[in-house]
């Protein structure tokens, strides 16, 4: 009997960070006879019998040590009746069952992609069997147990057949979905928003995302001062907070999403906005090797907000059908890099079983 261990941080359709989640735990559930998912948090979410969820009681303010407790308790119960262990995005899932795979002989599979590299990190590389990760430039360490998996995203909650007549002719709707955080560089979309005005093109911005660390309120407080003192509040809404249920429809709306992060990982938005066939530009040049010849149209200089804007009204000279072919063209490119079916497929092979 194939049963899977699970361990993630939160159980929940509707929380804008670990929403996808979800749909993962569904397509685990297509390869494995049984799976059992310990996570942090719960919240709501339908999933399919043959997937049980073990909540440390966040979601009802449980304190740590009643969580770590739990936590341990449910290893003990679960591993050895498991053919193996995914930890989900966290280092400290490794080495907290560490001790328990080793006993019962289980591989451990981390899905990890931040740009920090912990001491945490390099515990863990040395616990697990494999460290799997949408592409390699995710991690900032060399591995020989890194595998490249895809983002695993659900093509098709994304997919739109767009129709782009008359590209560019109306008002543009742009999108911009992430946390706000320094890293988002937001500042550079607000100042291309300026220069767009001046030029007098219409459009709407909508940036979708909230702060979370203490340090990111502050940041916001920024950013929309920055709308306000440079008179647009009519052009640039910060939507704030929407569930992962939900976001599909905004990315469906959009004509160009933009993503301002510098070169690293890539954005699971940004594999999102190409799905859904919005015209994208990023100024992270390791999506080189997913926008093929369109890079040199949308691929912009980090933090260069006048070569963003040059790129953008470019693009919008286009003749429909090019931009047609552009959006085709990411749609098939995410569908063949990072489709959900594939990168489980990628990370459940690898226990062997």
């Amino acid at each position: 009997m194939k049963n899977l261990l699970i361990i993630t941080q939160k159980v929940d359709e509707n929380d804008d960070h670990r929403g996808f989640f979800i749909d993962w735990l569904k397509e685990f559930a297509k390869k494995f006879e049984k799976v059992s998912v310990i996570t942090i948090a719960k919240g709501s979410y339908t999933l399919p019998e043959n997937i049980k969820i073990y909540s440390l009681g966040k979601e009802h303010g449980a304190f740590k040590i009643i969580q770590a407790m739990r936590f341990y308790w449910h290893l003990a119960r679960l591993i050895p009746g498991s053919d193996g262990i995914f930890a989900h995005a966290s280092a400290i899932f490794v080495i907290a069952s560490w001790p328990f795979a080793f006993i019962y002989r289980k591989k451990i599979i981390l899905w990890y992609l931040h740009r920090s590299v912990t001491l945490r990190l390099k515990l863990a590389e040395k616990f697990c069997y494999k460290i799997v990760t949408s592409t390699r430039e995710s991690l900032n360490f060399k591995s020989g147990k890194i595998v490249e998996s895809g983002h695993g995203v659900d093509i098709e909650k994304f997919k739109f057949d767009r129709k782009f007549n008359d590209f560019g002719s109306g008002p543009i709707e742009i999108l911009s979905v992430g946390r706000i955080s320094k890293i988002k560089n937001y500042e550079t979309l607000i100042k291309a928003a300026q220069n767009l005005k001046d030029r007098g093109l219409m459009f709407k911005i909508n940036i979708i995302g909230r702060p979370v660390m203490s340090y990111d309120f502050e940041y916001f407080e920024h950013l929309k001062k920055m709308v306000s003192d440079s008179g647009l509040k009519d052009f640039i809404e910060f939507t704030g907070f929407v569930p992962y249920s939900n976001i599909a429809s905004y990315y469906k709306r959009a004509d160009i999403f933009i993503n301002l992060t510098p070169r690293g990982g890539i954005d699971k938005a940004v594999i999102e906005g190409m799905a859904s066939g919005c015209i994208t530009f990023v100024s992270n040049d390791v999506f080189e090797k997913y926008f093929g010849n369109f890079s040199s149209f949308l691929i912009f200089k980090h933090g260069d907000a006048s070569n963003l804007v040059d790129k953008i009204l470019n693009v919008l000279k286009l003749p429909d059908e090019k931009v047609k072919e552009i959006s085709s063209f990411f749609q098939e490119s995410i569908l063949t890099n990072h489709n959900l079916p594939d990168t489980i497929s990628r990370i459940s092979s690898l226990f062997n079983l």
